[in-house]
């Protein structure tokens, strides 16, 4: 073995009477102890803290790179002629231990990223360039990352290694990520390379086989529900008839930007310092190439475009000849083509006067405003999705067959636009300006969030932001007049009304329906998510064997995140493909030395171990690695192993027993949902009827069903059937002044599958 310590050989000062230890462990730092003892009138100095620390086999094995933890302690060794002597307990954490000692740039998530991709953003959030991630390829996609504030880097990497069934590792100044296995080790009984009486096999006390799965998951979104109501010219509040979904108010503020720093930080933005920078206005612009595109300030997060956001631009100023699109969403590539929604700054052909215009899906539209150099201007563009989860997780396990996966589904829907711009004259600002209103077909799932893409764009920004606003969206027709969006948000962005997490829909003052508004609210309802899979061919087998034939197992995903019932029963269905096989539960030790493996044993490594005395054929995930040497030539290396299979021990899904007390339960077993009636629009609406059309054509031999009850969806009749219909367009009778009515759609199955979630339409109207 050869130990440096900041290039300088410390192997002959290695402590005999403590063997060198290095402990690993999957997704996590590795860790490296051992002692020194230092001769009197040596060269070699007490490392201090900090320094590097390399280990490293006669044969150019890298076992351990990284840094000194702590200060090296002292412990009395022994008397000698020179005095008291004493060797050193040297204890090191490998290379991301400098990336854990600073405070990362916080994040509010990322969505749609592959694993490579994510894990190289979260190294550029440290701001550290100790580590090299031009290895970092793999491709796996990970749908949503939100990692807790305060989570050092080790923890973020080990959560997203963990989505895809990988294992990270850094060594020798590289970060690696590799899917589980990496490598395999085989270990056979018959050429003598398992030594039977190194192996442990251990029983598993924790849980059981199981063929029956229930994974309960977050707080997700349920009904969509549209509500009415009728202004009088004087109530500025109207009760909800269900809590409006929301996330967590710690997640709302996805970007607060003031640009106050000493320059754009890297750790959260990318941009081109020859045309941006940090000025006592807030963020410069300094003009760009000349061509679309090629000069973006970009936030390094691709953002999931669900629920209602709010994209905010303050202080904006632009000089004549300015070009460039200020404050948008794009997808894929950053050129004007690629805007989803944003406002395109455009100069005028010989005066250079500059005006703003929405872009909306690549294409410039609405209002076009002209610009006065000398004042200053607010932009907002709120975007309203129904869908809160665009990208479902996915799942990996293993079991006796292989690899294991499901999830990953985009879910599709369009959106609403609104789209304002404040001019700020002296100080004083002026009323908003709605520069387009309106909706697309078909939202991104991810964009990427640009506060500039410059061709020329010459001014300052004072502050930058993106709020997610919750679910909720309103859209008011006045007494013989044309329906118009109201701006949904806090009071201190100009807003007009807002979608309180109490449930209540609340105008500002000056904003106040007048009599005869017809006031239309959008939002999800809310509910706890969860799901169940059933393995039968496992509970036939126990069953034929006079064995009880279900095993029953009830908890809690928290890694990938559940955040919806569809990802609950993603879940519980590859869970259960593996913890109901003979494998599911295998997990134990095997030592042995260096000679007894083909290769350098790492987490996530996989042993083969086939013995036929035992009629054992099993394949293990290694978890631990504890690595000994004690001096010696040529280098003597003992290695202990821990393995453990998925269900024996946790591995790319993160559970817990926990099943919270709003979990809607027994879940039902092979549910397979229709298609949502996300796009049902009300066409007409009076004192004794509704219109809808539901969006899309009725499936084969099904068709639509509505009910006054939600949740009551059968074959039948009873008083809560409204109506069943197979045309895409429905009309309906009024029943009351509160009517309470709830459509899914349903196909032509015995019994028919219905869709997951209802649409709602709550109408407090007079008959």
């Amino acid at each position: 073995m050869i130990i440096t310590i900041q290039s300088q050989n410390y192997t002959t000062a290695l402590d005999s009477a403590h063997p060198l230890l290095i402990k690993r462990t999957l997704n996590e730092p590795s860790v490296c102890e051992l002692w020194l003892s230092l001769a009197a009138s040596g060269s070699l100095a007490v490392p201090v803290r900090n320094q590097s620390l390399t280990v490293t086999g006669d044969d150019g094995t890298a076992y351990f790179t990284g840094y000194i933890a702590a200060a090296p302690m002292p412990e009395y060794a022994g008397l000698a002629l020179e005095g008291p002597r004493y060797r050193y307990a040297v204890q090191a954490i490998s290379d991301e231990v400098l990336l854990d000692q600073v405070l990362m740039a916080p994040s509010k998530g990322a969505s749609g990223q592959s694993a490579g991709a994510l894990m190289t953003s979260l190294v550029t959030r440290t701001a550290a360039r100790s580590l090299v991630t031009s290895s970092l390829t793999l491709n796996l996609g990970v749908s949503h990352f939100a990692p807790d504030a305060g989570t050092p880097f080790s923890g973020c990497a080990s959560q997203v290694a963990g989505q895809v069934r990988a294992a990270y590792r850094a060594l020798t100044g590289q970060l690696t990520l590799t899917p589980v296995p990496g490598a395999t080790h085989p270990l056979n009984e018959t050429d003598g390379s398992l030594t039977l009486s190194n192996l442990t096999l251990t029983a598993s006390v924790k849980r059981a086989l199981a063929n029956d799965i229930t994974v309960c998951g977050e707080n997700e979104a349920w009904a969509y529900a549209t509500e009415y109501f009728l202004g009088d010219g004087t109530t500025t509040q109207f009760p909800l008839s269900a809590d409006p979904y929301y996330i967590a108010s710690s997640k709302a503020k996805i970007i607060t930007e003031l640009f106050n720093e000493a320059g754009i930080n890297p750790a959260v933005w990318a941009a081109n310092s020859t045309y941006f920078g940090i000025g006592a206005a807030g963020l410069t612009m300094m003009g760009g190439n000349g061509n679309d595109g090629q000069t973006p300030l970009t936030w390094i997060d691709p953002i999931e475009m669900g629920g209602t956001l709010m994209l905010e631009v303050d202080g904006l100023t632009l000089a004549t000849n300015s070009a460039g699109i200020v404050g948008g969403f794009f997808s894929g590539l950053l050129t004007a083509a690629s805007c989803i929604a944003g406002f395109q700054a455009t100069a005028q052909s010989g005066t250079g006067a500059v005006s703003l215009q929405p872009v909306v899906i690549g294409a410039a539209t609405g209002t076009s405003y002209s610009i006065n150099p000398a004042n200053q201007y607010t932009l907002r563009v709120r975007v309203h999705c129904q869908e809160q989860e665009r990208i479902q997780a996915t799942y990996y396990s293993f079991g006796d067959s292989g690899g294991i996966s499901g999830g990953g589904k985009i879910n599709l829907a369009g959106a609403n636009l609104l789209f304002e711009l404040i001019e700020v004259v002296d100080g004083v600002a002026g009323m908003p300006v709605i520069l387009y209103d309106g909706a697309i077909p078909n939202l991104p799932d991810t964009c990427s969030i640009l506060p500039a893409s410059s061709i020329n764009l010459q001014g300052t920004m004072r502050s930058f932001s993106l709020t997610n606003l919750g679910s909720g969206w309103v859209v008011c027709t006045p007494s013989g007049g044309a329906p118009f969006t109201r701006r949904v948000g806090p009071s201190t962005a100009n807003s007009e009304c807002e979608v309180e997490r109490t449930g209540k829909l609340a105008f500002y003052t000056g904003y106040i329906p007048p009599v005869g508004e017809q006031i239309a609210v959008t939002y999800r309802t809310q509910g706890r998510a969860v799901g169940r899979s059933v393995n039968s061919a496992s509970q036939s087998t126990l069953a034929a064997a006079g064995l009880p034939s279900v095993s029953a197992w009830i908890g809690s995903v928290t890694n990938p995140p559940a955040r919806s019932s569809a990802d609950c029963r993603t879940a519980a269905s590859v869970i259960v493909q593996a913890s109901s096989g003979v494998s599911a539960l295998w997990s134990g030790t095997y030592k042995g030395t260096r000679l007894s493996f083909a290769s350098d044993v790492w987490p996530g490594d996989e042993l083969q171990l086939n013995a036929t005395s035992l009629s054992l054929s099993a394949q293990v995930v290694v978890r631990t690695v504890e690595i000994t040497y004690t001096a010696s030539s040529p280098d003597l290396v003992q290695y202990e192993v821990t393995f453990a299979n998925d269900w024996a021990d946790d591995l790319a899904i993160k559970t817990s027993i926990t099943v919270p007390a709003t979990t809607w339960l027994p879940a039902p077993v092979g549910y397979t949902p229709m298609a949502n009636l996300n796009a049902l629009t009300v066409t007409a609406l009076s004192g004794s009827s509704v219109t809808v059309n539901t969006g899309v054509a009725p499936p084969t031999g099904g068709g639509f069903e509505v009910r006054t009850r939600d949740f009551a969806f059968m074959p039948g009749s009873d008083p809560t059937l409204v109506l069943r219909g197979s045309e895409q367009t429905l009309t309906f009778a009024r029943q009351s002044a509160n009517d309470r009515f709830y459509i899914r759609m349903f196909d032509g199955s015995t019994p028919p599958n219905y869709s997951e979630f209802s649409t709602a339409l709550f109408i407090n109207l007079p008959l």
